[in-house]
């Protein structure tokens, strides 16, 4: 008797543990499905002031994206946060049992200042596919996430005010526009120095100093910067161009001073100094002709003929088409940065039109990049139609380009399985030139203020009593 109601007890037991069990995977399985946001920082804290921190966010879903989630600009006080790949990574998750798709960003770093720094809570707003095959909006916001930044122990030994340099090697290369030993008395030579700095935006390179020797003019023009990318497309770094231009007025020979250019080693935390070395220059006097006294005529030498009269009415006639030409072409020096800029703002308004945009996702579409014809149906809907392309879809009651949108949104999102079946960009495209039509009339029959097709009232108000 004792026996089996120890064996009672002991099978009471066994299933007050199953179940718990399975509420509990119950539980962690709806706890998978929610979407989240991941932040990971991809540096060992505390940083240092100027080094390039890569910080990754993450976004994951259930099933597949319906939308692609928008990573806002992060502005942090006293840092730069910048973007420099403008591709997103996607990818694909399991969690006990349910597949979950990611999309993740890579933002760079850089505080300007030591201190204790929090990214901004900004939100992201996507749609996805939810377990009940319907449209899902999730609304997240970006986790507190803490950096800690440090001065560098050279900066700090250089003195309170000195500037904090950038945490990544910088290299120069410096060339000339000809050779700087064969110059004579007015002559100019351009000097070309380039800063490489790997990793590091090209607004974030210092600039260098330049310095003119004593009877020598400076003009320096306006820098050049250029982010580059490497293989894949992904950030590789920043280039700075300079260029000046010395002027020589008189012969000798002269030396144009170094540049220097100050980075800090990431590694050791001490300053180190990138040079472009000085050149010499030689300068030759130039050619003066002087004032020469006319030869005596040989013996027998008949002399010069005498000069015509000068034609004054032809020399101001001439004066005065020179003084027309010159007014036209400071004229059209003043005025081209406006006829310049009314171009650009005429060619960003055509690339903003209904035409040029929808254009783009029909040409994406018929050549079979789906990636691309997502991306300008999806900014086409959201500047003329002002919601996503779904939403468009369904204001337009248009069965066949929902089941378009529904085929590509799976050809992207649900892995290698999916896009190996293909797509089918052609549909795509006439679907959605149909709803494209279908809009633009039902737009027009919107439009306030029109009368046509609308029969005319009587001209004469008393007809209409027949009195």
């Amino acid at each position: 008797m004792k026996r089996t109601r120890t064996a009672w007890l002991r099978g009471i037991a066994h299933r007050w543990a199953a179940w718990l069990a399975l509420m509990l995977a119950g539980a962690l399985a709806h706890a998978a499905t929610a979407p989240a946001v991941r932040v990971e920082v991809q540096a060992r804290q505390p940083v240092l002031v100027g080094q390039q921190v890569r910080i990754e966010v993450t976004v994951v879903a259930p099933n597949f994206f319906l939308s692609a989630p928008p990573f806002p600009a992060l502005e942090v006080p006293g840092a730069i946060v910048t973007m420099p790949d403008e591709r997103s990574i996607h990818g694909v998750e399991q969690d006990g049992g349910q597949t979950l798709a990611t999309i993740q960003k890579n933002y760079v770093f850089t505080a300007q200042q030591p201190g204790d720094f929090t990214l901004p809570p900004v939100k992201i707003d996507f749609s996805y596919h939810g377990n009940d095959d319907k449209t899902q909006q999730a609304s997240l916001t970006l986790p507190a996430t803490r950096i800690s930044v440090q001065a560098p122990a050279g900066a700090a030994a250089s003195g309170a005010g000195a500037a904090i340099l950038p945490a990544t090697r910088l290299v120069i290369h410096q060339s000339l526009d000809r050779d700087a030993g064969q110059l004579s008395a007015g002559d100019a030579l351009v000097r070309t120095v380039e800063i490489q700095a790997a990793g590091t935006p090209a607004m974030l390179i210092p600039p260098p100093h330049f310095e003119a020797p004593r009877s020598v003019r400076m003009y320096a023009a306006d820098p050049v910067l250029r982010d580059s990318n490497g293989e894949g497309g992904s950030f590789a770094g920043g280039r700075r161009i300079e260029r000046v231009t010395y002027v020589f007025e008189d012969s000798g020979r002269y030396t144009l001073p170094e540049v220097r250019v100050q980075w800090l080693d990431p590694q050791t935390q001490k300053p180190a100094t990138a040079r472009a070395p000085a050149i010499t220059v030689q300068v030759k006097s130039g050619e003066h002709a002087g004032q020469r006294i006319a030869p005596e005529l040989p013996v027998g030498a008949a002399p010069a003929p005498p000069r015509q009269p000068v034609d004054w009415w032809r020399l101001a006639t001439w004066l005065a088409v020179a003084v027309l030409l010159a007014a036209l072409a400071w004229i059209a020096r003043r005025q081209w940065p406006r006829w310049r800029q009314r171009r650009a703002e005429l060619q960003a308004v055509h690339a903003e039109s209904d035409a040029a945009m929808f254009e783009q996702a029909l040409a994406a579409c018929r050549a079979g990049d789906a990636a691309a014809a997502h991306r300008a149906l999806l900014a086409w809907s959201q500047v003329h139609a002002q919601t996503t392309p779904q939403a468009w879809a369904a204001q337009l009651d248009n069965a066949a380009l929902s089941a378009q949108l529904e085929s590509l949104q799976r050809h992207l999102y649900r892995g290698a399985s999916a896009q190996s079946a293909g797509w089918a960009g052609e549909s795509m495209a006439a679907a959605l030139r149909e709803a494209h039509r279908q809009w633009h009339a039902a737009s027009q029959a919107r439009a306030p203020g029109r009368t046509w097709g609308r029969p005319l009232g009587p001209l004469n108000p008393f007809q209409a009593d027949g009195s």
